[in-house]
């Protein structure tokens, strides 16, 4: 451990002098001749300005060491550049989009980081037929025949292809066609991936630039199997093939049979749903001009007008930056009488949010507050697109936003709930005060069954698996009394001839006095 070798440090982090953000930018900069000098100056200044007093002064930080506030901290999340997703709207659409989130987290059954709450109504958002009607309908006409569902309501599991089958003459017909009379089997053998070249050169022998031209061509062929892969996707999903395969869900499919994440998945099936609106897009996208996630990005913000100039700012900027660009021009659109479809900014020009007072009444209701989440691009980016496919032409962006969230909580709240009411009273979460697990729950009997207890449910609580077994029963340093939910008295940390380190009544704690 490090602090070992600076006793000075170790100490003035043990008698609480400095905190242990402040220690672990020190460890890495500190020896034993300054580190008295360097716990002076973490006295002083935040950590913030500690460690910018640190790349002032030394080497730069390891990343490992950089402080959580730092300004390079979001720079990335989950691997990918951080944006921010930012959405303008009326409190009562944040009040919803707050509700929203902790059903998302009740669902996942963790606490759900925002983002991660971002993906999951992303997801659920885009999978809704009110999604495909809006993408297949009015302004956004298209050949959509590849992935459709194959009527509204209809079940396309394993039965349903069973019953499709046995209605086609065994004799005679097409039985594909027969099955499938919505899908466009010519688009799909379009995507038949064709051979990729094989590479013969000696690479050994390449220049740095012969190589970045390789590695170039790859990368577009690449692209092209991005286009062939989410075409292909897309009709498993909307379908729901993957029934047919053995699978209950998507997520297992991709994941046991393609060897990807459901979310590239969902990201690729959500480009090429675009591309059917976007011809421009289309063939750049086809032909592996422009990135899966590029094309995502844009998505929100693409028209007739417009279209080409986003797609060649698309190549002349970074993710971060076009994502920051796209916010704008979606920000502004908000704010025109009739929201006209905005065209990229000037090269170079520095893009900040439209001022409040710009923006314009919307049926006697204007966007007042800004929900702003840091998010990976790739989720970013799938959650605009799927604000956007419950946007009607005309409307502002917090019109689809909230069509969204209705339709994301309809269909959660549809689903078939737990027999067990208690769960639900007390918020699908563990009850004991300092917990805020979500998994694994269990309906635990403050008085013990086993002495007496009944099975009201003043006499029952949710409990995560890990302090029923080993907290209440096993170990014993968790005690409980008193009627539920409010009125159980909670004793944690149980020590033999002492005090419990924690009392509390409900959430309430108790003085000592």
């Amino acid at each position: 451990m490090k602090l070992d070798a600076l006793p000075a440090l170790a100490r003035a982090f043990e008698t609480g002098t400095i905190s242990w953000t402040h220690a672990r930018v020190l460890v890495d900069v500190a020896t034993p001749e300054n580190e008295t000098a360097w716990i002076d100056c973490a006295r002083e200044l935040t950590v913030r300005a500690l460690v910018r007093r640190i790349r002032a002064r030394c080497a730069p930080v390891a990343s490992a060491a950089a402080a959580p506030d730092d300004d390079d901290d979001d720079s990335t999340l989950d691997g990918e550049p951080a944006v921010r997703v930012r959405i303008s709207c009326p409190r009562r659409v944040r009040a919803l989009w707050r509700a929203t989130v902790e059903l998302a987290r009740r669902m996942a059954g963790e606490p759900l980081p925002l983002w991660q709450a971002c993906e999951a109504i992303a997801a659920e958002g885009l999978t809704s037929p009110a999604a495909r009607r809006n993408a297949s309908g009015g302004s956004r006409a298209s050949a959509f025949a590849v992935g459709r569902f194959l009527s509204d309501g209809d079940d396309t599991g394993p039965e349903a292809g069973n019953e499709a089958r046995a209605e086609v003459d065994p004799d005679g017909g097409d039985r594909r066609a027969d099955a499938f009379r919505s899908v466009d089997w010519e688009s799909i053998t379009a995507a038949v991936p064709a051979p990729v070249a094989a590479f013969d050169d000696d690479l050994d022998a390449f220049d740095a630039f012969a190589l970045d031209a390789r590695m170039r061509a790859t990368l577009a062929a690449m692209h092209r199997v991005h286009w062939q892969t989410g075409r292909l996707l897309r009709l498993v999903f909307d379908l729901r093939l993957y029934r047919w395969l053995g699978f209950r869900t998507a997520a297992q499919y991709v994941k046991e049979r393609l060897g990807i994440g459901i979310r590239t998945a969902e990201m690729l099936v959500a480009v090429e749903r675009v591309t059917w609106h976007a011809p421009q897009l289309a063939k750049a996208y086809e032909r592996g001009a422009i990135s899966p996630l590029r094309a995502l990005i844009i998505a929100p913000v693409l028209s007739g007008a417009h279209e080409a100039a986003w797609l060649a700012r698309a190549r002349e900027v970074t993710v971060r930056r076009l994502s920051d660009e796209v916010t704008w021009a979606l920000s502004h659109q908000d704010v025109q009488p009739l929201c006209e479809p905005v065209a990229p900014p000037q090269a170079g020009r520095l893009v900040m949010p439209s001022d409040a007072q710009m923006r314009a009444r919307f049926a006697d209701e204007t966007p007042d507050v800004v929900i702003s989440v840091p998010a990976p691009a790739s989720v970013a980016a799938l959650f605009a697109t799927a604000i956007a496919a419950f946007t009607e032409v005309g409307e502002p962006r917090w019109r689809g936003f909230e069509r969204l969230l209705e339709n994301v909580r309809t269909e959660w709240n549809g689903r078939p709930r737990h027999r067990d009411p208690v769960f639900a009273r007390d918020g699908w979460r563990c009850a004991i005060p300092t917990c805020s697990s979500r998994r694994s729950l269990h309906d635990h009997h403050i008085v013990f069954r086993s002495r007496g207890g009944d099975d009201a449910r003043a006499n029952r609580v949710a409990i995560c698996a890990a302090h029923h077994q080993h907290g209440l029963h096993g170990g014993g340093y968790v005690r409980a009394w008193g009627d539920a939910p409010d009125g159980i008295h909670w004793e944690l940390g149980i020590r033999p001839e002492a005090s419990p380190l924690l009392t509390l009544i409900g959430d309430r704690y108790v003085s000592d006095n």
